[in-house]
């Protein structure tokens, strides 16, 4: 039996624990700190891979950084914990990249950084005073190791020689391959993201024959350019491009085209399946901050996301002619961009497509254990795989986290009684058993309702959410009924909210608020019996009642808070929410008074 522990320490940090070849444990720091994308050492999900293998008397052979190269300034002073979008423009511009390009002393910018983090509390854990100079701090990236290695070697007690630092990359392509819920066939895997370990593209085959890197490149600015563009337009880089991606469909094409032809299609090109330097000026948000000043918000994000999905397009293709392989896995954080999967699932040269949950670095930490164990790893069949709600003591933690002078709980609620909620117009929350890894709730921290009304949308936002007002929901439908509200001809499955589809004009008004409503696309979860066989039976009582097979799905947090993993966390988004009702583990109800 082997035992493999993953640690990803940069930005949204994670752990992820293997035994025998199946990841049994994956948990982001976030839910601990309640710190979203939580950066730097992740002491407290290390911690909870532990508490497995005590509870089942194993003991860890091998652990593993998922990257080789790490800075330890911005792991003891993880600036996007606090910065504000003003912070982000002087970071980018005056303040720390525009003198880096000109050669200049940084040293103050460094020295305000740790005047200003040290007024918070980052609890990172690690002894940073190794360190003598800020100079070391930033550099110094092999005592950083040595540190980290010290750290975790007394944390598991395990010993340094059995610790080890993987290739950012390769992590990502093998959580690529093992992350989707595919066969075992070859395919092409593809890696794209800003930065790691020199690296922000990659081109792999990956079979049981062979795993070979065919093409690498450090030039592939596609998710730097996406994040400074995210900034320009005023919001939180690292954060808020899903929010540029969702605005998309808004604009007109004549305009967006526009926008693109001047501004962002002389950037980069594709080269022998290599996204490349054009006509890339050195800085980028110099450029983009003076070339983007006439044209309208709207149009902005089209033309970016336009320039993604062509560069992305003409990758796929040239993917293909370097394989001969029309089956493609994708990874690293540019995979989270729906409508870009959308586009290339429907290219001719792809025959199928795979994109794992939360393909950003949160995932390295299971990409590492992939990495570990090869082709003895069994591919990652869902991602229930955090903090789990038993029964056991459920009584007095429901009395402990929602007292009775204040709500009223409900004991023996079927599915079909929720079900009527939902078909009624209300909302609730669903919680049960082990919490999703990743960026998207898949049923178990989940903020459910009828997707027929629109109306629910405003109610909804009122209520907890805070979204802006252009962004859709998702939609949770069982897996057997997709067919008949999505086009895919490729029988492609979407369980992870990471593709976006068509929809189907003929059923579109029962899953319009789990749409997006301007292009009535649609990013759903494929709900498997097989999988998560409870939530599959609520979806089919409401299929029951009202003839649709769906429900709008949105996660359970307050807004800038991460995803709830704890009857405390459910605790607190119910008490600082109107959220109506809450229903744990499918059989109690809890509302207010």
């Amino acid at each position: 039996m082997k035992v493999y522990l993953g640690i990803h320490a940069g930005h949204n940090s994670s752990a992820a624990l293997m035994v025998d070849g199946q990841i049994k444990v994956a948990v982001q720091e976030e839910r601990f700190s309640k710190v979203k994308n939580h950066g730097g050492y992740p002491k407290h999900s290390i911690d909870f891979c532990l508490e497995y293998l005590d509870e089942n008397e194993l003991q860890l052979d091998r652990v593993a950084f998922s990257t080789i190269e790490l800075s330890g300034f911005w792991a003891a002073y993880p600036i996007h914990h606090y910065y504000s979008v003003k912070d982000y423009h002087d970071h980018y511009g005056s303040a720390y990249y525009g003198p880096k390009l000109n050669g200049d002393d940084l040293t103050s910018y460094y020295k305000k950084i740790v005047s200003e983090v040290n007024k918070i509390t980052t609890n990172s854990h690690l002894n940073f005073e190794v360190f003598e100079t800020i100079e070391d701090l930033i550099n110094d990236t092999d005592k950083f190791r040595e540190l980290l290695k010290e750290y975790v070697s007394k944390q598991c007690s395990i010993a340094l020689d059995k610790v080890d630092f993987l290739d950012h990359h390769t992590c990502h392509a093998y959580y690529a391959f093992f992350g989707s819920d595919k066969n075992d066939k070859a395919c092409n895997v593809i890696t794209i993201d800003s930065f790691g370990d020199g690296l922000n593209q990659t081109l792999w085959y990956f079979g049981r024959d062979r795993v070979e890197k065919l093409r690498s490149t450090d030039q592939c600015d596609i998710g730097r350019i996406y994040k400074i563009t995210t900034l320009i337009l005023g919001m939180k880089p690292d954060e808020h491009e899903f929010k540029v991606m969702g605005m998309d469909p808004y604009a007109k094409p004549e305009y967006v085209d526009k926008v693109y032809k001047d501004v962002y299609e002389p950037l980069l090109k594709v080269e022998d399946g290599k996204i490349i330097h054009n006509e890339r000026p050195d800085d980028l948000y110099q450029y983009l901050s003076e070339k983007l000043k006439p044209y309208r918000f709207d149009n902005i994000a089209g033309a970016v996301q336009k320039f993604v999905e062509v560069l992305m397009s003409e990758l796929i293709s040239q993917s293909k002619d370097i394989t001969g392989l029309s089956s493609f896995c994708l990874s690293g954080g540019v995979s989270m961009n729906i409508k870009m999967n959308m586009v290339i699932s429907e290219l001719p040269e792809v025959d199928s497509i795979y994109v794992p949950a939360s393909g950003s670095d949160e995932s390295l930490s299971i990409g590492a254990c992939f990495y570990l164990n090869g082709f003895e790893s069994k591919f990652l069949p869902n991602t229930y795989l955090g903090n789990n709600i038993t029964d056991r003591n459920i009584q007095s933690d429901l009395k402990k986290f929602f007292p009775e002078d204040k709500c009223i709980i409900e004991e023996g609620i079927s599915h079909s009684k929720v079900a009527q909620i939902f078909a009624d117009g209300g909302i609730v929350a669903a919680v049960r058993g082990r919490e999703e890894f990743g960026a998207r709730a898949l049923g178990n921290r989940s903020i459910l309702a009828n997707p027929n009304d629109p109306e629910v949308i405003k109610v909804i936002n009122e209520m907890i959410k805070n979204r802006d007002f252009w962004m859709p929901f998702a939609l949770s439908i069982m897996e057997e009924e997709a067919d008949s509200y999505f086009i895919n001809p490729k029988g492609i499955i979407s369980r992870y909210m990471t593709l976006g589809f068509r929809t189907l004009d003929k059923n579109y008004p029962r899953i319009k608020a789990g749409t997006h409503p301007y292009d009535r696309t649609c990013r759903p979860q494929f709900v498997s019996k097989k999988f998560n066989q409870e939530y599959h039976s609520l979806i089919n009582e409401f299929f029951k009642l009202t003839g649709t097979p769906g429900l709008l799905n949105t996660s359970l947090n307050l807004h800038g808070y991460p995803i709830c993993s704890n009857l405390e966390d459910v605790s607190f988004t119910f008490f600082n929410s109107s959220l109506p009702y809450v229903y744990i583990n499918d059989n109690y109800l809890i509302s207010k008074k």
